[in-house]
């Protein structure tokens, strides 16, 4: 294990959908274990509370794992704390982070109601570039285009919208799937997921990749 610092950012949390929407530092994900406001995933994709497991990745319990006493499958450089020694025996104790949290209790990030992912925001996110014709759009041109179309009952998440020209958005109409120039079919990127990249974002670990749709 490699020992960090409590202030150091070591932790991608997740909401209950296991969507990312935040990181913590050390500190701050031992204390979401420690009252069970969040599980950690291990090593082998094992979600584990702080006194035992919940369950395993295929949904059986797991009572044998806990991250009290670090039973749980680490990484090789799975972060850790290490306490102060004991004042009996002098040894000190490491107690691992896990890199990834589950949040059992919404906190961190309150979704509002009826609010809607701003052209503003998509322009940015997709770089000003049409998902369909793949050019360069300027921002008058660019429209929030629904990939599953709204008239199927498409919604208004951001892992529904896309990026379009007036021109392309008028073509594609209610077409699903629909492909681009290059013959690729058009999805959405997570723009929550984006959005904490954006801010003063650790470096990536490999674990993380999956919830933040880097490949």
């Amino acid at each position: 294990m490699k020992v960090v610092q409590p202030e150091v950012k070591t932790t991608l949390l997740l909401n209950k959908n296991y969507q990312a929407f935040a990181f913590c530092n050390a500190r701050a994900a031992l204390r979401h274990l420690m009252t069970n406001r969040a599980g950690g995933i291990d090593a082998s994709g094992n979600l584990v509370s702080w006194s035992g497991t919940d369950h395993d990745k295929h949904g059986a319990i797991r009572v044998s794992l806990s991250w009290y006493g670090n039973r749980v499958e680490l990484f090789e450089d799975q972060p850790c704390l290490r306490s102060a020694p004991n004042p009996i025996t002098g040894e000190d104790t490491s107690w691992a982070i896990p890199t990834i949290l589950r949040c059992t209790h919404h906190f961190g990030l309150y979704r509002r109601k009826n609010s809607n992912v701003s052209l503003k925001t998509l322009y940015n996110i997709y770089k000003g570039v049409c998902q369909y014709c793949l050019d360069r759009i300027p921002y008058q041109l660019a429209t929030k285009d629904h990939a599953f179309p709204k008239s199927k009952g498409g919604t208004n998440d951001d892992f529904n919208l896309v990026l379009a020209c007036k021109q392309c958005n008028n073509e594609k109409d209610n077409i699903f799937p629909y492909f681009n120039v290059n013959g690729e079919e058009v999805k959405p990127k997570r723009i929550a997921s984006q959005t904490i990249l954006e801010q003063n974002t650790p470096n990536i670990r490999e674990e993380w990749k999956p919830y933040l749709y880097i490949r």
